[in-house]
């Protein structure tokens, strides 16, 4: 298909740097008993949006602003935040060069696993980038994904592929079998 292009849609970017701001928050916690007290029990803190927090959660967050405190997880949860601005951004033309001061910022942060967030978004750029044109995404496949993997969980295995696939069309293509089972109670 030399038509097609890769497009990286924001659930995943989005997923990827909040798992590496998680990890970031984890790893901190480790270091120090005074870390542990402060970050002790601000996991959704970090990993919501500021507009889904609580008064509580948010009075937190406050508490933790990188400004006052220093903490490497203020500062990843900062460049999340820059990321949901990059793909606030209304066309690729706009959004074309974001990326890249979000991916400087993460490689010169002191914070080691931002830098490999940055490293991916570099390697993917051409595909973020392509979300704005195509504006797809592949949850469908990964809809249909789960529909599959749900039904060779409950078969426990299957003799052969053909009864795999039969399994598989049965249960997306969505028949109605109804008729079928009138037509057998009237028969008998």
């Amino acid at each position: 298909m030399p038509q097609a292009a890769q497009s990286v849609d924001s659930f995943h970017v989005v997923q990827l740097l909040m798992r590496a701001t998680d990890h970031v928050r984890c790893a901190e916690r480790r270091e120090s008993a005074e870390k542990r007290w402060q970050l002790a029990g601000t996991k959704y803190v970090w990993l919501k949006k500021k507009e889904s927090l609580t008064k509580l959660q948010l009075a937190k967050r406050e508490e933790l602003d990188p400004a006052k405190t220093h903490l490497r997880e203020a500062r990843a949860c900062q460049m999340g935040e820059a990321l949901q601005d990059v793909y606030s951004c209304a066309d690729r033309k706009s959004a074309a060069r974001a990326p890249e001061r979000l991916c400087s910022w993460m490689a010169h942060s002191n914070v080691r696993k931002m830098k490999s967030v940055a490293r991916t978004l570099r390697k993917e750029r051409e595909g973020i980038l392509n979300w704005w044109k195509r504006g797809s995404t592949n949850s469908f496949l990964e809809g249909l994904n789960s529909v599959v993997q749900s039904v060779r969980s409950i078969a426990r295995g299957f003799r052969s592929i053909t009864y795999f696939r039969t399994m598989i069309f049965l249960r997306l293509g969505r028949l109605d079998f109804t008729a079928q089972k009138k037509l057998a109670y009237a028969t008998h």
